[in-house]
């Protein structure tokens, strides 16, 4: 999950907007049963998500929409706030939900996202091996259950199908968004997991941190595999939407 310090250090940055209208309309996109960012100022929150039963344990929230993200038209122009973290590796059309989303943005709003690296160890594993055996790798790895690292949603899920699109990598999320227009105020990409690991393991970081170091040598910087997750906060600058 999205390291909740660097979505707050977003959260810090577009706070410090005079701009920014009380309350703020908020959109949590992909909200499910809790809400994934704190946002310590008056506000109104719409959440939408694809899931009737998560929307049902979801009290933080003032109203519901059940729809999905890549088809359900989002009103142009409506929030100042539209957050989305942990969602757009679900979706096997995740541009499609991006634009909407951006649409959604009023000018002068801003769009958080956060959510993992495709292009990072956390990003294979997560895409290409089954969900039986992501309790297992997490078990093994860190000698702790899923179950401690996740919340469980009101229709007790923990993994859910990962599909991490191109669209989902830092590089390519941020060169999305520029092109409708967007100003990108704030994006990092970090590892939280390697302290998570199991003492026997600890090791053995030495070598993978040579491995990785040389993979991002010979992508130019592009692919930093140990880069797990990230947030990026984009600003909505004049009339920015296009049409696709």
């Amino acid at each position: 999950m999205a390291d909740a310090r660097f979505i707050t250090e977003a959260v810090q940055i577009l706070m410090r907007d005079p701009a920014l209208p009380k309350p703020a309309m908020v959109l949590e996109a992909g909200c499910g049963s809790t809400s994934d960012v704190y946002l310590p100022f008056e506000k109104k929150v719409v959440g939408i998500d694809i899931d009737a039963e998560q929307l049902k344990h979801n009290d933080r929230i003032d109203a519901k929409i059940q729809g999905d993200l890549q088809t359900y038209e989002l009103p142009q122009d409506m929030f100042d706030i539209v957050a989305c973290v942990d969602v757009l590796e679900h979706l096997p059309f995740p541009e499609k939900a991006v634009a909407n989303l951006i649409r959604s943005v009023k000018p002068g709003g801003y769009l958080l996202i956060a959510g993992p690296e495709p292009y990072s160890y956390k990003g294979f594993v997560a895409k290409y091996t089954p969900h039986s055996m992501r309790f297992f790798i997490t078990k093994v790895l860190t000698g702790r259950s899923a179950q401690e690292f996740r919340r469980i949603h009101g229709n007790g899920q923990i993994f859910l199908p990962t599909y991490l699109r191109p669209i989902c990598s830092l590089k390519n999320f941020v060169s999305e968004v520029k092109g409708y227009g967007l100003n990108v105020v704030f994006e990092k990409g970090y590892d939280v997991h390697s302290d998570g690991l199991r003492a026997a393991y600890k090791p053995f970081l030495g070598a993978v941190n040579l491995f990785t170091r040389c993979i991002e040598v010979l992508t130019a910087g592009r692919i930093n595999l140990l880069f797990a997750d990230y947030v990026v906060l984009s600003k909505k600058v004049g009339q920015a939407w296009r049409d696709n």
